[in-house]
């Protein structure tokens, strides 16, 4: 089974729609991509990017397909490891194009290597290749993606017309419970253990339509 469709399958089980009846792979999918922004927020996905200054100067305009949501450090490159330099800096995009300030000049040619986060990523969703996200913080995701899913059926008026609101509440009362314990269990370091559902029953299993 392709990483997404794991990840279908899990929050769908959360959320007590095995068969697809109300949730879509859509909605899932969506739902999916507001928790891999909040994880990532969270705990973020750190690459690195080779910069090479041009000119001697203290502003350097990084490349406009250079995209990042922060740039967390910026260090002077030195073939010896004990010879790297964390610079001070500050950053800004002006006109969507990332700006590095450094407080002292750089000399022409130096190179620049820029630690920057990015968002963590799903094997086959949006044509993605390969998975970013730790295997013990999978049921974390599973519970943020299945919370914001809830979130949406019952805050969405075009479907909650028709839908009974003992169902709505229901599911609004799901959401609240999931995406709490979603954003509590954010903050804890070394991976989440205490408080998760007990997959796959922790959920409405008697909703009716």
């Amino acid at each position: 089974m392709s990483a997404i469709a794991a990840y279908r399958t899990s929050i769908l089980a959360l959320l007590a729609d095995a068969g697809k009846v109300v949730f879509s792979d859509n909605d899932v999918d969506q739902a999916l991509r507001w928790a891999l922004s909040e994880y990532s927020y969270h705990r973020p996905l750190i690459r690195t990017y080779q910069y090479s200054v041009i000119g001697s100067t203290a502003t350097h305009e990084l490349p406009a397909d250079f995209v990042t949501r922060e740039i967390v450090k910026v260090e002077l490159f030195n073939a010896n490891p004990d010879q790297v330099i964390e610079l001070e800096q500050y950053s800004d995009r002006p006109d969507e194009q990332w700006i590095i300030h450094t407080k002292n000049t750089i000399a022409n040619a130096q190179v620049l290597t820029v630690y920057y986060s990015v968002v963590h990523q799903v094997d086959g969703l949006d044509s993605a290749a390969g998975t970013t996200v730790p295997t013990d913080d999978e049921i974390l995701l599973e519970l943020g993606a299945a919370g914001h899913a809830a979130l949406m059926r019952a805050t969405n008026r075009a479907e909650t017309i028709n839908m009974n609101p003992g169902v709505v509440d229901a599911y609004r009362a799901l959401a609240l419970d999931y995406t709490a314990r979603f954003s509590v269990l954010l903050s804890v370091q070394g991976g989440p253990r205490t408080g998760l559902p007990d997959f796959p029953g922790d959920h409405p299993t008697t909703l009716e339509f």
